[in-house]
């Protein structure tokens, strides 16, 4: 882990901190790591809600469930989508 020490302090409006604020949850990341990644040239992708994931787990379970080569099938595609929804390859 990395030790971070030194602190940057920016003055904000309300409304400001407010929209940051929301931007970072969107992400899944804390104001802090949001603004850090920000200030550094890097732009954090939202993050999908829990239920699309649960929607691919229940696919991952229905693969498990078909022949294997219909279940291999349905699990590369989920895995494609989990990719694509957390920025893989």
């Amino acid at each position: 882990m990395r030790k971070r020490s030194v602190g940057i302090n920016v003055r904000v409006s309300v409304t400001e901190k407010r929209k940051m604020t929301l931007m970072a949850k969107r992400c899944g990341l804390s104001l802090s790591e949001y603004l850090r990644q920000r200030a550094l040239g890097y732009e954090p992708g939202g993050h999908p809600p829990k239920e699309v994931f649960d929607v691919l787990d229940k696919l991952d379970e229905i693969a498990e469930g078909c022949t294997p080569a219909t279940g291999a099938e349905i699990g590369t595609c989920a895995d494609r989508l989990r990719d694509l929804l957390i920025g893989g390859n």
